[in-house]
């Protein structure tokens, strides 16, 4: 069984364009999973959308959709020093997108889960704990990703959240971190995937990444008017 996972697209159509051709040349997969933080942050969350469902994938509801349903108010913790361009981000990628857009958002599901020759792989956004948890990085302690990630009875955990590719193997389960497509912890314009393949004797981690034009991106968000990233007044 072979299965390719991906993340975090942030509204960036050129990255998401270049998984998806990526994908293709792949070969059979039985699913695509898509783990959460689909929309916020790039100029094209619509078109993102439109393509992500037109393939008929599985979705993932990440914690910037959340932001994106319920909108942003004060008692929600904000990028330090960023705070209103948070906010201005948000309420432009609502009006982007519509109510339609966001009534889907809302329905997606916080995990997915599939039994495989290997036992089951559970996704999730973050962690089977939290959607917006800061527990499995490679950061992390032993003690803190067995408090977030242990106890699902999955043999292969697999998220995004933390934008960058690792494979964490632990007494419970094999951790994956998906990494990506729009956001890259590293800036460079390369968006990544996973392939997880079930063999019956044990898992398959390929963790790649693919080429995109940011130049795109970054015409796009001239032209939509996206709203900047940059610091508050001091």
């Amino acid at each position: 069984m072979r299965i390719a996972l991906f993340s975090d697209i942030h509204g960036n159509l050129a990255g998401l364009r270049a998984v998806a051709a990526a994908l293709h040349d792949e070969g059979p997969l039985d699913h695509v999973v898509v783990a959460g933080d689909h929309l916020q942050g790039g100029p094209r969350p619509r078109e993102v959308w439109e393509l992500l469902t037109s393939h008929g994938w599985t979705l993932v509801r990440g914690n910037e959709d959340d932001s994106l349903i319920h909108g942003d108010s004060d008692d929600k913790p904000h990028p330090a020093n960023y705070r209103q361009a948070f906010k201005a981000q948000i309420a432009w990628t609502r009006d982007r997108i519509g109510p339609d857009v966001l009534a889907s958002l809302a329905a997606l599901p916080d995990c997915w889960r599939i039994s495989t020759p290997d036992g089951d792989l559970l996704v999730v956004h973050a962690s089977p704990r939290a959607i917006d948890d800061r527990a499995g990085g490679m950061h992390n302690t032993a003690a803190e990703v067995r408090e977030a990630y242990s106890g699902t009875g999955a043999s292969a955990i697999a998220f995004g959240h933390y934008h960058r590719s690792f494979v964490r193997l632990t007494p419970f389960a094999l951790l994956v971190n998906v990494a990506s497509v729009g956001l890259p912890v590293d800036k460079r314009p390369l968006a990544a995937y996973t392939i997880l393949t079930a063999t019956g004797e044990g898992w398959i981690v390929e963790q790649r990444s693919v080429p995109y034009d940011l130049s795109e991106e970054i015409t796009a968000a001239e032209q939509t008017g996206m709203p900047p990233w940059s610091t508050d007044p001091a």
